[in-house]
């Protein structure tokens, strides 16, 4: 499935390499930008789905402070299902952020697949060809990591530059039983991408750049970490957290120490992979970031006052009761149970 999903994106990379000149690094930013297009749909109803939630502020805050004092787990559920209820009667659900979440963790594997695997998915090269002319590359003195997970971005840097060598060599692999020509393969595409800044090779590494006239390759990871540093903070500072959410993430230590490992590993995975793929994490992070500004400029969160939360307390007192609760007999007074011990007022 993603590779399916993969092969379907490789095509519009195809179209923004075209577009730029063959350019790669360009081609990334245009390819992230689209990306980010298509998945603004989900952006735009999380962020509407927030700010429903956050339009129910005062009046589940008046729950709570109808519940104040008391932990016992019986008054806890009946004030936790209050506050459904009140979700659910104004169309709110909590888990209508979920599907637009899921699917893009879904769309973020084909679109990771299509940055590192240029050849395979954006020129058209067969796997077994890539593995065939990365095997060439290696006798020729390349020494690309076959099992590295950007050793594709490498071998089209190579290949661009070793193009006629691979041309006029014999290279042939078995698929299925039948010999194919890798050789007429290579010569038969109609572009390899240039994966250059600069003039620089950004098929090498970061990690491999120390000490190297490409030295500066090392501030891609370390920007990586700075950008993700502050995707984080932006996210924390404009996205809608309820009650719950802010308690927990004030309790829980472990929110906090995941927001300094995230980056951390970003750098690190950055350093290890193509710088190509970096850079493409650097255009997605930024255009995130700028969705994110945008959606919370267009659609903000409301604001209330006290007087707001008075009245929704007022008007929580004033709700009559629509049947009686278990617990009260005819021409009696109601038994006081823990689970209705508001019922009454």
């Amino acid at each position: 499935m993603i590779d399916i999903l993969a092969k379907i994106l490789g095509y519009v990379m195809y179209g923004c390499s075209w577009l730029l000149g063959n350019n790669y690094v360009l081609a990334l930013l245009l390819f992230a930008l689209a990306m980010q297009i298509l998945l603004s749909p989900f952006g735009i109803k999380q962020q509407k789905n927030m700010v429903k939630q956050a339009y129910l502020r005062p009046k589940e805050m008046a729950i709570r402070k109808k519940y104040a004092g008391r932990n016992d787990k019986a008054t806890m559920q009946k004030m936790q299902n209050e506050i459904m209820q009140l979700q659910q009667d104004a169309g709110y659900s909590p888990l209508a952020g979920c599907l637009p979440m899921l699917l893009q963790l879904i769309l973020i594997f084909p679109i990771y697949q299509v940055a590192v695997r240029p050849l395979e998915f954006i020129v058209h090269l067969s796997k077994e060809a890539c593995a065939r002319v990365l095997e060439f590359a290696n006798e020729m003195g390349a020494a690309i990591d076959a099992k590295g997970a950007s050793a594709q971005v490498q071998l089209a840097s190579w290949l661009a530059n070793n193009r006629g060598a691979v041309e006029g060599a014999n290279l042939t692999t078995i698929v299925e039983e039948e010999t194919i020509n890798v050789s007429q393969m290579v010569k038969d595409l109609e572009f390899i991408p240039d994966v250059t800044l600069f003039g620089y090779d950004l098929g090498v590494t970061p990690w491999d750049a120390f000490g190297k006239p490409y030295w500066w390759l090392i501030f891609i990871p370390l920007l990586n970490l700075g950008l993700m540093y502050l995707s984080q903070f932006l996210t924390k500072k404009l996205q809608y957290q309820s009650t719950i959410q802010e308690q927990a993430n004030n309790q829980m230590n472990s929110m906090k120490i995941m927001m300094l490992v995230m980056p951390l590993m970003t750098m690190f995975i950055t350093f290890k992979f193509a710088s190509a793929i970096g850079i493409y994490w650097i255009f997605r992070t930024m255009l995130s970031m700028l969705q994110q500004f945008i959606l919370y400029k267009a659609m903000p969160y409301p604001k209330f006052t006290e007087e707001d939360y008075k009245n929704a307390e007022k008007e929580l007192k004033g709700k009559k009761v629509s049947s009686a609760p278990e617990g009260y007999v005819a021409g009696d007074r109601p038994i006081r149970s823990l689970h209705h011990i508001d019922d009454d007022e």
